[in-house]
């Protein structure tokens, strides 16, 4: 796990410029996006991905980190529903409240109804 935290921390930190505008840095190596790009669709095709950068992004290393815009960062791939649903779950379970919150958000764009239904299901 720590090898790909640290693989994954270094694509996500070099590419932060092309994914989260007002990012004052310029791209370290514009070449390594397609990387960072089939990470994330493995999410489709690879159940633990998802935890996998969840738990990366679950660090206060780094300026983006920090805060980290997970809406932007979602929106920023264009994932299918699904897709942004198991990464919002995955952000669910980390450690800071902050992405706790943030990974409500997306369920509640894409699902809001069903959510709030499995969320506070009626006794």
């Amino acid at each position: 796990m720590e090898v790909f935290s640290k693989y994954f921390r270094r694509l996500l930190t070099g590419n932060a410029p092309q994914i989260f505008p007002g990012v004052n840095k310029s791209v370290e190596n514009a070449g390594n996006y397609p990387l960072l790009v089939q990470e994330m669709q493995k999410v489709s095709s690879d159940i633990e991905q998802a935890q996998k950068i969840a738990e990366t992004v679950d660090t206060s290393e780094g300026d983006i980190f920090r805060d980290f815009d997970l809406s932007t960062f979602l929106d920023h791939f264009r994932l299918d529903p699904i897709v942004k649903v198991a990464l919002a779950l995955a952000f669910k379970m980390t450690n800071k409240s902050d992405l706790r919150a943030k990974g409500k958000s997306p369920l509640l764009v894409c699902y809001g109804s069903a959510y709030m239904l499995i969320s506070c299901p009626i006794s």
